[in-house]
């Protein structure tokens, strides 16, 4: 399995680390002592001061990322996502036997331009990508070596079970519908899935993927907004829509877009079935993949899990 280079862009600004004890965000396995005055993010993995506009993005991955990530990290990779690199090197931590890459240097935005230290560390239990980010007048307020002493805190925890970290999510499930949480994303994602494998390859069993997300679109932007998120969605290829209409889910306004593709990788024939349930200023999204054969059987179960999120 090969993983994309995972990069983040906030353009964000931070303090100086001075808190006693290691924070993790929620449903992490790695954490840091963040600098004073950040708190943990309710929109991602990590921290930010929104006071000042600072903020820490933690990615986590399996321990055999390290090798694949580490190698698309050359300047040119960088490059073609607007990073100039200013130096790179290693960082030690207080982690056992912990492989780290770190680079230095600045990223540009259109006309906005800040400063970036990326870590990438991995052990023999995961691999995290820590990126730290503050826009170019702000840079006083977050030094060099605040960053490098944040980053040395950065500690690893037995990871909590899906079950533990779903108690976590901003929303709850009234019925699972015989699913199972295979893996949480930061603290406002969890994917579902029915069967034993925790590794779904060709389409061999339903997922389904459900998060909370800003945005609330008026009414007459919700087929595009709709639109726009169903194209986003990975795995499929040759999506054809057929049928997208609005409906209330849960008493709330939602919309549902139905679309019939193939798995990207093995070619089955697959429904794609995407929920939006819109709240005043936010909105839950669900997207369930499923083998076309296996649609009538699973649809029932679908709408069964649909119905049962609900915002905690």
């Amino acid at each position: 399995m090969r993983l994309p280079l995972i990069l983040a862009t906030l353009l964000l600004s931070g303090g100086i680390a001075g808190a006693a004890d290691v924070t993790f965000p929620k449903g992490s396995s790695f954490g840091l002592v963040p600098p004073v005055g950040m708190v943990e993010s309710n929109t991602f993995a990590g921290f930010e001061d929104p006071t000042i506009g600072a903020a820490i993005l933690m990615v986590e991955m399996p321990a055999v990322a390290y090798s694949q990530v580490e190698a698309g990290f050359t300047d040119a990779a960088l490059a073609s996502k607007g990073i100039t690199v200013d130096a790179r090197g290693t960082l030690p931590l207080a982690l056992p036997d912990a492989k780290t890459l770190f680079v230095t240097g600045k990223q540009h935005v259109g006309t906005v331009s800040a400063r970036k230290w990326i870590l990438l560390a991995g052990t023999s239990q995961a691999t995290v990508l820590v990126t730290i980010q503050v826009a170019d007048e702000n840079a006083g307020k977050l030094t060099d070596e605040t960053v490098r002493k944040t980053l040395e805190t950065l500690a690893y925890r037995t990871p909590p079970t899906p079950q533990e970290q779903m108690a976590e999510l901003p929303f709850r499930f009234t019925d699972m519908a015989g699913f199972r949480p295979v893996k949480v994303i930061g603290n406002t994602a969890v994917v579902l899935t029915d069967g034993p494998k925790d590794v779904i390859e060709n389409a061999d069993q339903a997922i389904f993927v459900a998060g909370v997300a800003p945005g609330a679109p008026r009414e007459e932007e919700r087929r595009q907004f709709a639109l726009r998120a169903l194209s986003s969605v990975t795995g499929v290829k040759d999506m054809r829509i057929e049928r997208a209409e609005p409906l209330r889910i849960g008493g709330m306004p939602g919309f549902e877009i139905l679309a019939n593709a193939k798995d990207a990788a093995g070619d089955a024939d697959v429904k794609v079935i995407q929920w939006l349930r819109f709240g005043p200023s936010a909105h839950l999204r669900m997207v369930a993949i499923v083998r076309t054969k296996d649609f009538t059987d699973e649809y029932g179960r679908l709408r069964a899990l649909r119905d049962g999120m609900e915002p905690r």
